[in-house]
């Protein structure tokens, strides 16, 4: 509860300042335990958050559930109000003032670790992409957009769309616009996109996302593909090794695809974000050989397009 409903329900300012009185955020007091989670400390925020203000940038995609690169995984909560309000200040929190179209935000019931679920103001899928480009390279943000639309599908889409048509002026829209252009419904993690992207940057033919193929295991659907060449790649991310389970589905995966005469390339983490020359040009030999023809030199030389 807040500071004030709690002298005001007759706490002593002597109890509220004992060891097992926690303060999140100024204003707001716990009993117990920390608050772990995001949601959990967006939950403590709501006692003293302004009337006006909703969950944006990096924590409203934390609160949706998608994907950011691991340094922006932690921190402080991003609270937005309306142009003419009072930024929100204090420690654990950075507040903004934006005007985007209406509506920016929607209640989402997000699970506590106490189990309970709370209503929390969220930025809708368009208002927390918008938001977070400010803090997100090209990349993530396509990233995020994939992820958004693989969550919420059409809605996603259709938000993405409405706020890029009503705040084509907004800081932001303009990276938006460019993710929304780059980016490819299907693709089912962070890491995925990042592959799309490099193999595209470096040259390669576009690529097919998760298309449906044929196979002794029956319908199986690879990362990325190309269908007219017969070549297919598949990302191994840490679960992949070091789960048992997904690493013996990964062995009847490879060969499955290859008793469909598939040539298939595995990709690691380090291909993506440590040194891609050797995914790219095992990718474009094997393409080669089965018939593509380069209008362009393939570029195996650039640095990583992200970070982990």
């Amino acid at each position: 509860m807040s500071t004030a409903d709690a002298i005001l329900r007759g706490a002593r300012p002597d109890r509220l300042r004992r060891a097992d009185v926690i303060h999140p955020f100024h204003g707001v007091i716990v009993t117990g335990e920390r608050p772990r989670s995001v949601v959990d400390r967006a939950w403590a925020y709501t006692r003293v958050m302004p009337a006006d203000g909703w969950f944006s940038h990096s924590t409203a995609a934390r609160l949706l559930g998608l994907p950011l690169p691991r340094v922006l995984e932690r921190g402080p909560l991003h609270v937005t109000v309306a142009g003419d309000s009072c930024r929100p200040r204090g420690v654990g929190v950075v507040g903004h003032q934006r005007d985007l179209s209406e509506p920016a935000w929607g209640t989402a019931h997000l699970r506590v670790s106490s189990g309970e679920h709370v209503p929390l103001r969220v930025a809708t899928a368009g208002a927390c992409l918008v938001t977070v480009a400010s803090q997100v390279g090209l990349p993530d943000l396509v990233a995020l957009t994939d992820a958004a639309r693989l969550v919420a599908d059409a809605r996603a889409t259709a938000d993405i769309d409405r706020m890029l048509r009503h705040s084509s002026r907004r800081a932001g829209c303009a990276a938006l616009r460019r993710a929304l252009a780059l980016s490819e419904p299907g693709v089912r993690s962070r890491a995925e996109t990042h592959l799309r992207l490099t193999l595209a940057r470096a040259g390669l033919p576009q690529a097919v996302v998760a298309p449906p193929t044929a196979t002794p295991l029956g319908e199986l659907h690879p990362d990325l593909a190309w269908p007219d060449f017969g070549v297919l790649v598949e990302y191994e991310g840490e679960g992949h090794r070091t789960n048992p389970r997904q690493f013996a589905a990964d062995l009847g995966r490879f060969d499955a695809f290859g008793d469909a005469e598939w040539s298939t390339v595995r990709a690691t983490k380090d291909d993506l974000y440590k040194d891609s020359r050797r995914l790219i040009l095992t990718v474009s030999r094997r393409l080669r050989a089965r018939g593509w023809r380069p209008t362009r030199p393939v570029r195996s030389d650039m640095p990583p397009i992200a970070v982990p």
